[in-house]
């Protein structure tokens, strides 16, 4: 049984084409973002443009922590790499960083068994 706090989410999903998580979070200048439903699937919300945060390897604090507010409506954010930074930003706002490289399918089922997992300790 789903606990029903954690049963609906979205999820932001790196992606250039919606159907392969194939982008770095840093240098991704656009996330599609899931509504999932841990007992009835995933839907496509929306395609969210964003300004890639990466600068040669650097970032500057306050564009990192504007990016990660862009995110603030998803419980997950899933890109073939987050860097060091990125993730502890994402972590301090409550948001989990997951690096899925394949398919978006794949990822959001991956992400769904671990949010199941998690519901089980609340």
């Amino acid at each position: 049984m789903a606990d029903g706090g954690n049963s609906k989410y979205r999820v932001a999903v790196a992606s250039s084409d919606g159907i392969m998580v194939d982008r770095h979070y840093g240098r991704a200048d656009r996330f599609f973002i899931y509504s999932v439903d841990d007992d009835e699937g995933f839907d496509v919300y929306e395609e969210r443009d964003v300004t890639p945060v990466c600068m040669d390897g650097s970032h500057v604090r306050s564009v990192m922590e504007e990016s990660v507010r862009r995110f603030s409506d998803c419980r997950y954010v899933v890109a073939v790499r987050i860097g060091v930074a990125a993730a502890q930003a994402l972590t301090a706002a409550g948001i989990v960083g997951m690096e899925l490289p394949g398919s978006v399918e794949d990822a959001i089922v991956r992400v769904w068994k671990y949010n199941r997992i998690q519901g089980l300790f609340q």
